[in-house]
């Protein structure tokens, strides 16, 4: 991603720029305007690794086999999906601590993209549609489940 000259090219999804001394910039955005969000990572390789996986809460253990390319994607998926959620809801972000546990039904449900699926569909509000976007958000970088999310919200508030 990066030219001869140390550049970094535009890329819709982030950028790396490799800098002096084995330093790295990575550069993740929220969406593809220029009016979107974005977040800036510096350091070395591990380091930044290290910096977004605890920046975008992710599972160290999951992601342990990523290549940084793909985590930079991973988490570039992750930031775009919740920029997604917040527009598309006119939703706000809830602290972790904060987030109240969907209702519908246990967690271990959740855990699989079916399970999370039909507590989906069980949702009676786009409230209800938030809380558990905000206790599974890891769940919505699969994009069935993000459709069904979507669809969902959209059904709701027509119904309303």
């Amino acid at each position: 991603m990066t030219s001869r000259a140390g550049r970094t090219a535009p890329h819709e999804r982030g950028a790396v720029r490799v800098a002096d001394e084995g330093r790295i910039t990575v550069t993740i955005k929220y969406g593809k305007g220029y009016d979107d969000s974005w977040v800036v990572f510096r350091g070395s390789a591990e380091t930044v690794q290290q910096d977004i996986v605890d920046y975008f809460g992710l599972d160290g253990k999951s992601v342990a086999g990523l290549a940084p390319s793909e985590l930079v994607l991973e988490a570039t998926r992750t930031a775009q999906a919740a920029s997604m959620v917040v527009k598309g809801l006119d939703a706000r972000v809830l602290p972790a601590q904060a987030a109240p546990k969907a209702p519908q039904s246990p967690a271990p449900a959740a855990e699989t993209p079916g399970g999370l699926l039909e507590q989906i569909e069980h949702c009676a509000s786009t409230d209800d549609l938030k809380r558990l976007w905000a206790t599974n958000q890891a769940a919505f970088s699969d994009q069935s489940v993000m459709d069904a999310w979507k669809s969902r919200g959209r059904a709701l508030k027509a119904a309303a």
